[in-house]
């Protein structure tokens, strides 16, 4: 378990090991719910690695269609 503390806004950081370990990104959507006196924090469904989107993701990959289309293109494939 890891501690921190809310800032002035509410807001706290994730950190960077959890994050890199469940593919969380500055896009990414996190479900946030209440079970009695805990919060719960929850990745939302498939999401693509780099740009955050909810599903849509290419088999056997954490990418988006999208964002794979634009790296084939970068790559010249």
């Amino acid at each position: 378990m890891i501690n921190r503390r809310l800032d002035k806004l509410g807001r706290i950081v994730i950190p960077q090991e959890m994050r890199t370990k469940l593919h969380i990104t500055h896009n990414t959507l996190i479900d946030i719910e209440l079970k009695g006196d805990k919060i719960i924090l929850s990745k939302s469904g498939e999401s693509c690695a780099l740009c955050g989107i909810v599903g849509d993701l290419v088999e056997g990959t954490p990418v988006c269609s999208k964002c794979a289309r634009e790296i084939a293109d970068k790559l010249g494939k």
